[in-house]
């Protein structure tokens, strides 16, 4: 029959119990794990227009969503007129659809009457093109036609982006471009792809409004589509049903507060005009160039 020994002594075997040994040397790393995922449940969706007949691009770490044209508001009759935010996925429309309003009662949906207007934002002139409004088209041009791609060159293309950062727009009310707020950023040009763009930093004008028949449609100044990249003072294009055509109309900018407009009493250019609107910038936390996204 075995006894039972006294503490620290194995019955069985009659051994003493040894000392703890060494730590053994690190394993084999493992299989890599599936990466994280982050579902960003409220994004910031944002709307770039280029001003050009080529969609701008969205920022690196955002999401392109759809590109299309730039849209700015109704134009309707019996005061029916109705403007979009050109920050917002509204103002940049995936097809070319110039004659979409309809008007419903409770009997039908009628198809928009040949008064009713959609306007669109024109793609910006060349600086150095003094002769760009003579060279505009006098002519209603038709949808149903070979005009139809003339009406889209003149035409602005955009692009839809999601973004989980938001950006900021500096407006300076003189004609210098600002910096951006301590703790900003430069934001890059959405037009930077574009050839013969310029700056790789979105800079521009501030824009706040365009006046149709006496009905002012504009942006929030606190959206970045408030810095407008190209000052284009006069031109949209506006259409019905059947017909488009380039048209001259009232636009409303921030000024340079600094100078007296009212002492240059004939401005015969629209680059005469541009040293007396206010320049703007877009910004961001520097935060947001360091994101590391993961296509699954």
């Amino acid at each position: 029959t075995q006894s039972t020994g006294s503490s620290g002594i194995n019955a069985e075997y009659g051994g003493v119990q040894g000392a703890k040994g060494q730590k053994g040397s690190a394993g084999k790393p493992g299989i890599p794990g599936d990466a994280a995922q982050t579902i960003q449940l409220n994004p910031y969706i944002v709307a770039f227009h280029s001003q050009k007949n080529v969609a701008p691009k969205c920022f690196d770490g955002m999401t392109e969503l759809w590109t299309g044209y730039s849209f700015m508001f109704v134009d309707g009759a019996e005061a029916r007129k109705w403007g979009q935010n050109l920050g917002g996925a509204g103002s940049c429309v995936p097809d070319f659809y110039p004659g979409f309003l309809g008007i419903s009662d409770i009997d039908a949906v009628t198809y928009g009457a040949s008064v009713d207007k959609t306007v669109w934002i024109a793609t910006a002139p060349d600086k150095m093109d003094l002769n760009y409004q003579e060279s505009l088209p006098r002519r209603q041009l038709r949808l149903k036609s070979s005009d139809r791609a003339e009406i889209l060159s003149y035409i602005s293309r955009c692009a839809v982006c999601e973004s989980i950062f938001k950006m900021v727009v500096v407006h300076s009310m003189n004609n210098q471009v600002p910096d951006c707020p301590d703790g900003y950023v430069p934001a890059a040009s959405p037009n930077r792809m574009i050839a013969g763009t310029n700056s790789k930093e979105w800079t521009g004008y501030s824009y706040w409004a365009r006046e149709v028949n006496e009905y002012p449609l504009g942006v929030m100044t606190d959206d970045p589509a408030a810095c407008l990249l190209y000052y284009a003072p006069n031109t949209i294009v506006e259409c019905n049903t059947a017909t488009c055509a380039v048209r001259i109309k009232i636009s409303n900018w921030l000024i340079d507060v600094n100078q007296d407009v009212e002492q240059y009493s004939s401005l015969l250019y629209y680059h005469d005009a541009e040293k007396f609107v206010s320049r703007c910038r877009v910004c961001h936390r520097p935060e947001a160039t360091n994101i590391q996204y993961i296509n699954q």
